[in-house]
């Protein structure tokens, strides 16, 4: 709690107020909050004046509480194997292992970017082209 002031001195604590937060905080990290994710939360998007720092950093530290985390699952037992994971294509949402996927898609839909165009078919360089046209306009907004 006594690094606040340092990152930001409109959070100037007392060893008094350092003393009464600390409980609250002790809830951080026994939610798995790191000290310098803490400080990040309770100094990030801080009103042009604090007039009680003490006030102020209890109110973020009670309603910005992380979650509780879940607790960890028990190591699974010899001989047993450990959950599989199915994943689904992003262009035709079939199901399979994570290994038979590369960049999201399945083998029908991934067609090897080294294959002639007449194999990849005539639509694949129309859609490149739209997309390249896109990001170029994008681009221009800004």
């Amino acid at each position: 709690m006594s690094r606040l002031g340092a990152v930001d001195k409109r959070l100037g604590l007392s060893e008094d107020d350092c003393r009464a937060l600390e409980e609250l905080a002790a809830e951080w990290f026994a939610r798995g909050a790191d000290a310098d994710y803490l400080v990040h939360t309770l100094t990030a998007g801080l009103p042009e004046t604090v007039d009680s720092p003490r006030g102020f950093v209890k109110k973020r530290l009670s309603t910005k509480l992380p979650p509780r985390q879940p607790a960890t699952s028990a190591p699974a037992a010899p001989g047993t194997s450990a959950p599989r994971l199915i994943v689904e294509c992003t262009e035709c949402g079939a199901l399979g292992r994570p290994e038979a996927f590369r960049d999201g898609l399945c083998g029908p839909c991934r067609q090897p970017a080294d294959a002639p165009a007449a194999e990849r078919g005539p639509d694949i360089e129309r859609s490149v082209q739209a997309h390249v046209t896109r990001l170029r306009e994008q681009l221009k907004l800004r």
